[in-house]
């Protein structure tokens, strides 16, 4: 290859690398090609490398410009470029940092829109904008998933072990045709299968106080933010009959012992929810974090939405229809 072909190599291969950082960390792209194929992948690169290198080089074009050949920042950037054994070294390297700024640029964006167009979504924006941009890969699997997600509900999860669990879905990380992808959920019980007739095994059923701790707390951080209105509430009310002419007793006024009545009654509930709480917390903080569990999803053979008490009606137990005790943990 002649030295005509060794620079054109040069001043290609900076341009891929811009093009292939832009669309590795830009959303949009980055589901998109992991299902490309290689020549797909390449001419991709190629052409946001190259949208990327005329940007890069008509800012470091317009910077020459502006700035003074006689100022240190030029004197700096004159000898940086002469260090550099590559023509055109230094605007590679700008386009490389460029196409970073970018794609986190893109993913502020995406950011944003989701905010404007989705504002009550709580999953990450990566997950958010998978959904919008790769609906032809969405399986049965991901829409349960994110029905469970969406209306907080439990799931039955069937092993291959025979093993089932029941929970609530926390997370999902991973494509699911990998093998690393896994599921993270909030166990409430766990039982296993007859390996023979698939009948559940009562003698192996273990309640998790994860789910029922996780209610609790949920519980106790409504009731605060309803006794922090009503006190508003009253606050409210016994300014409106301060600022009332009538010299009698305010109508106002006899609003405010329900309410007092209301928040006396949050107060117990409180107080018992904080000692079924207490024994878990951590420096007066209960986190779910420290009950998760992560299941491979090449371990699972089916999900199913679990409402309570509904294995009693999808299976048949037959001998093993009287459940025993269970375990707790």
């Amino acid at each position: 290859m002649g030295e005509g072909g060794n620079e054109s190599l040069v001043g290609i291969l900076p341009l891929l690398a811009a093009g292939f950082i832009f669309n590795n960390i830009y959303y949009a792209t980055k589901f998109r090609l992991s299902k490309a194929d290689g020549q797909r992948l390449f001419f991709s690169c190629v052409i946001a490398g190259f949208a990327i290198g005329v940007a890069a080089f008509a800012a470091c074009f317009a910077l020459r410009t502006l700035i003074s050949v006689d100022s240190f920042p030029r004197r700096a950037l004159d000898w940086t470029h002469r260090s550099i054994p590559v023509p055109y070294g230094l605007t590679f390297i700008a386009t490389m940092l460029l196409a970073y700024v970018l794609g986190h640029l893109g993913n502020l964006y995406l950011w944003f829109r989701k905010i404007r167009k989705a504002p009550g979504d709580k999953r990450r924006v990566s997950v958010w904008i998978y959904w919008r941009t790769m609906p032809e890969y969405i399986t049965a699997l991901d829409e349960l998933f994110s029905r469970a997600l969406r209306e907080d509900s439990l799931v039955l999860i069937c092993l291959k072990s025979r093993k089932v669990y029941c929970g609530l879905i926390t997370e999902t990380r991973g494509d699911h045709d990998s093998a690393v992808a896994h599921v993270q959920f909030l166990p409430s019980f766990s039982i296993t299968r007859d390996t023979d007739t698939l009948l559940f095994d009562w003698d192996t059923k273990t309640e998790y106080k994860a789910y029922s701790l996780k209610r609790a707390a949920e519980r106790k951080r409504s009731i605060e933010a309803e006794i922090r209105n009503t006190n508003e509430m009253i606050d409210t009310i016994q300014r409106l009959a301060a600022a009332s002419s009538s010299t009698s007793e305010s109508p106002y006024l006899s609003l405010v012992e329900p309410l007092r009545l209301r928040i006396t009654t949050h107060n117990q509930e409180r107080a018992k929810l904080d000692q079924v709480l207490s024994p878990y917390s951590h420096n007066g903080k209960f986190s779910v974090n420290e009950w998760v569990k992560v299941i491979p999803v090449t371990e699972i053979e089916s999900v199913s939405i679990y409402k309570d008490d509904d294995h009693a009606k999808w299976f048949n137990h037959g001998v093993s229809a009287s459940p025993s005790s269970p375990s707790s943990v």
